[in-house]
C-alpha cells in the first residue's frame, strides 16, 4: 500500500496504532475555509508504540498543510486500515488524538459504540488501571466530546467497530503531556504497557470464553 500522505509503519502483532491528524490540515466548510493544526507528536507516540510493541502503525503525512482530507484522504485512510485489518489479523485499533492544553483531563477515552465488542470491559478494565498506574492521582477521562460533537459517527473508531468489527478504542491526550520529555515518555510507558498486556491476554493464543465474554482477569 501506497500513499503520497499516508505512511504505514509495519508491524508483528494485531495491534494497530493510528495517528489520522498528524499533520495539518486545510478543511472547508459552508461558510468558510480553515486550517486545523496537526495534533503535537500524535505522529512521534506511533512511532515509538510501533518501534518498543510491535505494532502496526498508520499516520498522516504532508510537507506543508494537508489537502483534500475531507474528499480523498480520509477514505483512503480508512480503506488502508479496512486492509490492514483483514490480511494482517488486527484485533484492536488504537486511535491516537491530541486535545488543548485547557481540557480537564490528562486523557479522555471513548469506544464511539455502534456495536459492543467482547472484549469492552477488559480493555476498559485495563485502560484505567495502567493508567492509574502512571499517573497518580488524575482520573481517566471518559467520552469528554460526547456533548461537543455527539456520537462520533465520522470518527475512524466508530468505522472500525461498524464495519470491521474489531475492539477500538479513541485516545485523546492533553497537549501539556507531550511537551515536556518526563510526561511524554509516561505516555508512551502507559501505552506500551498496555498494548502489551492486551496481546498477552488476547493474542497468539485463543482466549478462553470467559475472558472473552466480559469476565476479566484478576
Amino acid at each position: 500500500m501506497q500513499h503520497n500522505n499516508i505512511k504505514i509503519i509495519e508491524g508483528k502483532t494485531p495491534v494497530l496504532v493510528s495517528a489520522p491528524h498528524a499533520v495539518a490540515i486545510r478543511k472547508k466548510e459552508t461558510d468558510r475555509t480553515y486550517i486545523r493544526m496537526a495534533e503535537k507528536r500524535a505522529d512521534k507516540i506511533v512511532e515509538e508504540i510501533c518501534a518498543r510493541n510491535g505494532a502496526w502503525g498508520i499516520l498522516t503525512t504532508a510537507d506543508g498543510v494537508l489537502d483534500g482530507w475531507q474528499k480523498h484522504v480520509y477514505k483512503d485512510y480508512k480503506d488502508f486500515v479496512k486492509k490492514l485489518v483483514k490480511d494482517k489479523g488486527i484485533e484492536l485499533v488504537i486511535d491516537v488524538h491530541g486535545a488543548k492544553k485547557t481540557r480537564p483531563f490528562y486523557m479522555d477515552y471513548d469506544f464511539m459504540i455502534p456495536d459492543k465488542h467482547p472484549n469492552d470491559i477488559y480493555v476498559e478494565k485495563l485502560l484505567k488501571r495502567t493508567f492509574a498506574q502512571h499517573f497518580p492521582p488524575e482520573e481517566l477521562s471518559h467520552k469528554f466530546y460526547r456533548k461537543i460533537k455527539g456520537s462520533g459517527k465520522k470518527t475512524l473508531t466508530f468505522y472500525v467497530r461498524k464495519h470491521l468489527k474489531i475492539p477500538a478504542v479513541q485516545l485523546e491526550i492533553n497537549k501539556a503531556l507531550k511537551e515536556e520529555v518526563e510526561t511524554f515518555e509516561k505516555v508512551i510507558k502507559m501505552l506500551h504497557e498496555f498494548i502489551e498486556t492486551y496481546e498477552n491476554t488476547f493474542t497468539g493464543v485463543q482466549p478462553q470464553k470467559e475472558v472473552l465474554y466480559g469476565k476479566t482477569p484478576s
